[in-house]
């Protein structure tokens, strides 16, 4: 009987500290996780900012780590974690808040870990929802590929989930959750609904904006250098390393560079090529500021059409102004049939060539499903109480025989 006693208290021991991690649990508003690597990882940002990307043995209880037999450039794709067994593998991902925009972004970097120059294919999920089809490449000399979704999360934790979709093994080298607040931006999204990021191009830029800190962008946005010759590629004189205050609260770096037609009468062609033939709902957001300090007062107003169908119309304010510094003009739902073309004009009063800072373009994907991970800590709370109660009274009731 004493043994009885003994092995049921350790049960109750034992119990009760799963119940207290689980309360304890740090929740994330700001979550980087290096896939697969064995230590936490600090890497430098493109301003010389450290960012610091966590372990993913807290987060993923399947899979096996690997490290790649050569370096990228950027730290986080060094390693990975790949899933020999099962079809479904998640990370679960503890949050800080719930009924919330956050953007996630999934990094993938096959670098032949496996030796077999095959890189795989498979399905990427969030919350029981289908996020994306993940397609990764096998070369040395390419980048590595992200997905990035902006979605609004049910309660307070996000289940993530590679899917095995053939005989080819899954992997993922880096995960990203990112608080988007206040509630207005992206404020066309509807619930139930996510945005899976088609493009996001920084106009007239020479680098790509990516890995800011968060004073530079709050939500981890990756802004994408886009110069083209056909317009006059502009930029302030003095670049502002800071967020501007506004609609989609956009990097002031983002802000100081733009495309602008070489004349008045001109116009802005901008192609947006979705991969799939069938109708895609989509969501467009173009941001105008003038980047140049100009002698004269001009007028500069543009009108914007996607497939010659006029959508809307906006002043683009100038450098000088200190309140109202740029306009941001948003379009959902927009139906496109494999592709887009934007059109930029000079509305009849401007004075000033069109220009275009940067543009978003979103897929808008159906989100039907709220989370279950946010039940899992909760119910292991909740189950640990109800089996101490009851094993205490087992407990007690052998102590009377």
């Amino acid at each position: 009987m004493e043994e009885v006693t003994m092995l049921l208290t350790l049960i109750l021991v034992v119990l009760l500290s799963i119940s207290l991690q689980a309360f304890s649990q740090e929740r994330y508003y700001d979550l980087r996780i290096d896939c697969g690597a064995f230590n936490q990882t600090a890497a430098r940002n493109q301003d010389g900012h450290i960012v610091q990307w966590l372990t993913d043995q807290n987060f993923a209880y399947t899979g096996e780590n690997q490290l790649l037999s050569y370096s990228q450039h950027f730290s986080t794709m060094n390693s990975l974690r790949y899933f020999p067994a099962g079809q479904r593998n998640c990370y679960f991902l503890p949050l800080d808040s719930s009924d919330r925009k956050f953007l996630f972004r999934a990094g993938f970097y096959y670098g032949n870990y496996d030796g077999l120059s095959k890189p795989p294919s498979f399905n990427l999920e969030i919350d029981g929802n289908f996020w994306t089809t993940v397609t990764t490449n096998s070369t040395n000399n390419n980048k590595p590929v992200y997905y990035e979704l902006i979605y609004r999360i049910k309660r307070d934790s996000a289940q993530v989930c590679l899917v095995q979709t053939s005989d080819e093994i899954p992997f993922i080298s880096s995960l990203e959750a990112n608080e988007i607040i206040p509630e207005d931006v992206y404020r066309l999204m509807e619930n139930n609904t996510g945005l899976l990021l088609h493009s996001r191009i920084n106009y007239g830029a020479n680098a790509t904006i990516e890995q800011l800190n968060r004073e530079q962008d709050w939500f981890n946005r990756i802004w994408k250098a886009k110069k083209m010759s056909e317009y006059l590629n502009i930029v302030s004189a003095i670049i502002v390393d800071d967020t501007m205050l506004g609609e989609n609260y956009p990097p002031w770096p983002v802000m100081q560079t733009a495309i602008q037609a070489k004349n008045i009468s001109d116009s802005i062609h901008l192609s947006v090529n979705f991969s799939a033939q069938t109708t895609t709902v989509a969501y467009f957001v173009l941001y105008f500021r003038d980047p140049i300090g100009r002698f004269t007062e001009s007028i500069a107003q543009v009108e914007i059409f996607i497939d010659s169908q006029k959508l809307g119309a906006t002043d683009v304010p100038p450098d000088y102004r200190t309140t109202d510094v740029f306009h941001v003009v948003s379009f959902y739902p927009v139906k496109v049939n494999g592709s887009a073309n934007v059109t930029i004009s000079p509305a009849k009063n401007s004075t000033l060539a069109p220009l275009l800072n940067a543009m978003e373009v979103f897929s808008v994907v159906n989100m039907p499903y709220a989370s279950k991970a946010a039940y899992l800590p909760n119910l292991s709370v909740v189950s640990c109480l109800v089996f101490l109660h009851l094993l205490t009274i087992i407990v007690s009731a052998t102590e009377l025989f």
